[in-house]
């Protein structure tokens, strides 16, 4: 069965936008105080429990 080459850009897509999270809620902790020191660390937490999902789950060939 031949199988379609990934595009460059469908490939890079979640990398990019969880790199982008992480930017983002490290310089809103930094800066920013109060309740927005929750939500960086919320969104920090849902980064790392996805990638530790995504690592763990069985991969179909």
């Amino acid at each position: 069965m031949k199988t379609r080459p990934l595009i460059r850009s469908r490939t890079w897509a979640i990398p990019s936008i969880l790199a982008a999270l992480t930017l983002l809620s490290l310089v809103i902790a930094l800066i920013v105080d109060g309740i927005w020191d929750s939500l960086a660390s919320a969104v920090l937490a849902g980064i790392l429990i996805y990638m530790t999902y995504e690592g763990f789950r069985p991969r179909t060939t």
